[in-house]
């Protein structure tokens, strides 16, 4: 993945795509849309920089077809996971190199914080 790759990607994408590597700074891998959903608003929530990339809102839905889009844009691959009920359902995970998304992530005053808060938790 170069920056180019990810400079095509809207913010949203973007900030989806960093919660999905919280997640797996927490090795919470492969993620499902709910826990991604669940930590974009933690993200809303904790860092005023990110409520711009999310006119009304995080939902379900949007990151659902924000997962999609970046596994079509080849950024997450899509796995299947067992449900504790049995059901298998699409799970992510990274398709590209982490440290360079942060990195290049860092450099964008809105994600910034973020990506330094992500760091500090992987250590």
């Amino acid at each position: 993945m170069t920056g180019a790759d990810l400079d095509d990607v809207d913010p949203f994408h973007r900030f989806v795509l960093l919660s999905v590597i919280d997640l797996r700074a927490r090795d919470d891998v492969p993620v499902h849309s709910f826990d991604v959903t669940g930590v974009c608003e933690d993200l809303l929530d904790e860092f005023d920089d990110l409520d711009g990339m999310v006119p009304g809102g995080v939902t379900r839905q949007r990151v659902i077809n924000a997962l999609s889009e970046l596994e079509s844009a080849d950024l997450l691959g899509e796995k299947r996971k067992q449900s504790p009920t049995g059901k298998g359902r699409p799970a992510y995970a990274l398709d590209i190199a982490e440290e360079a998304v942060l990195d290049h992530l860092a450099d964008d005053d809105r994600f910034a914080d973020a990506v330094d808060r992500i760091r500090d938790r992987r250590e």
